[in-house]
């Protein structure tokens, strides 16, 4: 299969022009990449201009790395590279993975795309583990904007059947700049909750911004999405569009689904007991946020034709990975739960739900965490802070540290919930506290949880530094 163009092609698909004389064998590209300092021989180099650095600059750099061509907005001819000049090479980014795709779609491989306001990444993770070793490619970290959707697109190896791409939006049009690279056989909405709504301004916004992917979902392809989102009049269009099929994930009898489970309480911990294919599927830890994540990607791998018995044993030994819904257990003994990568306000509750389910699996151990800003949410985001205390309150915390300047809105729900003021310290005690003995033993548990821009990691490092 030849799953890329020559680049005569590439010219024409992005209506450019060569800069100076184009190269007089057709090139044949195999892959593209934004970074001069990881380009591959082979590999086009799309020079982007970013906020602090163009790269334009780091043609040469390309070059010498073995870059077959580059595709710019400006051209440099004291650089000996062939060059595809573009109006805007951020689009041109997204054209070539639109390229990628058509030839993939050609090839019979099948695109899993998903979004939501939480448990995005680690559904992806999920379905990758479910998945058959080796068959599948997928987003990379956080790689799910505009530049990460087309990466991941143009990395797919022609010998990977699936692919399984994950879109974030933080502003309305997002998800349109994208559609080009959704044309996905399943699409996946995993949560609708606040979120970015200092851009989006209200979560009926959120969700009409993420339901975007879903219309994208190829004719006769599958939908899926939470039973609890399929209410108004803001479902209408989806529920009667009978070209594409609709499944409804539902957890625990909350809502009517067509695919459920529950989870249930057992001497080995926590398991997923799903109806219909019966299942049961043992958590690697007990977090209902983790048993609603595989129940969406079970529902996705049915789809695939994936053996479920086979998957929910993959899916059972998942350990996730650093930030991400991560349990590491600390020389000492002490559970740390780290969860900082991103938060709103529903993965914060979950957050602390998880800690709350853990601390109570050690009977002689405290509960501990340190916990920062949710930051992006707009006018509401004191009430957000708010609740968020008002639920740490609940888990009879030892102490909760706490980073950001939402503080006083995080203090006043702890003690509107029944919590000691004495509890709350800002994070800039945490090392000292440490140090003086009146932080977590070998018996407890720790959650560490905030968005990334409160880089928590730096609080907590006097507990990761030497593990």
């Amino acid at each position: 299969m030849r799953v890329y163009s020559t680049g005569d092609e590439l010219l024409g698909a992005l209506r450019g022009r060569w800069a100076g004389e184009p190269p007089r064998e057709p090139l044949t590209w195999i892959n593209a990449g934004t970074d001069s300092r990881k380009i591959l021989p082979g590999e086009i180099f799309v020079a982007l201009r970013g906020a602090r650095t163009d790269g334009h600059d780091h043609l040469q750099e390309a070059l010498v790395r073995g870059a077959l061509l580059a595709i710019v907005e400006r051209a440099t001819p004291s650089v000996k590279i062939p060059q595809i000049v573009v109006s805007d090479t951020t689009i041109a980014l997204r054209e070539m993975g639109a390229l990628a795709l058509s030839a993939h779609r050609r090839a019979g491989h099948r695109l899993i795309a998903l979004t939501g306001s939480v448990g995005k990444t680690t559904t992806r993770e999920l379905l990758r583990a479910g998945l058959p070793p080796g068959e599948s490619h997928g987003s990379a970290g956080n790689e799910n904007n505009e530049i990460g959707v087309p990466l991941t697109i143009l990395s797919w190896p022609e010998d990977r059947r699936w692919c399984i791409l994950e879109a974030g939006v933080r502003k309305s049009g997002d998800m349109d700049y994208l559609a080009p690279l959704l044309a996905s056989d399943t699409g996946i909405v995993t949560a609708i909750a606040p979120g970015h709504l200092e851009n989006l301004g209200s979560v009926q916004e959120v969700w009409r911004e993420k339901s975007k992917l879903l219309k994208e979902v190829v004719e006769g392809g599958l939908r899926i999405l939470p039973a609890s989102v399929a209410r108004g009049e803001s479902m209408a269009a989806l529920l009667s569009d009978k070209s594409r099929r609709l499944r409804l994930v539902a957890l625990d009898g909350r809502d009517e689904g067509d695919f459920r489970g529950r989870l249930v309480e057992t001497p080995e911990g926590l398991v997923l007991k799903v109806e219909k294919p019966a299942l049961a599927v043992p958590l690697p830890w007990p977090s209902a946020a983790l048993g609603w994540c595989m129940l969406v990607a079970l529902a996705a791998l049915e789809e695939e034709g994936v053996d479920l018995a086979a998957a929910a044993e993959r899916l059972s030994s998942y350990r996730g990975f650093p930030g991400r819904m991560e349990k590491r257990t600390h020389s000492s003994g002490l559970l740390l739960l780290l969860d900082h990568y991103n938060a709103n306000p529903a993965s914060m509750a979950e957050a602390l739900d998880w800690l709350g389910r853990e601390a109570a699996l050690r009977p002689v151990g405290r509960g501990f965490a340190v916990l920062g800003d949710m930051l992006e949410l707009g006018e509401e985001s004191g009430s957000f802070h708010e609740e968020a205390g008002r639920k740490a309150a609940s888990l009879n915390l030892k102490t909760l540290w706490y980073r950001g300047e939402h503080l006083p809105d995080v203090l006043r729900g702890y003690l509107r919930g029944g919590g000691k003021e004495e509890t709350v310290r800002p994070a800039s005690e945490f090392d000292r506290d440490i140090r003086e003995g009146r932080g977590p033993g070998g018996e407890d548990v720790v959650l560490v949880k905030g968005s990334r821009g409160m880089k928590l990691e730096e609080v907590v490092a006097p507990l990761l530094e030497g593990d």
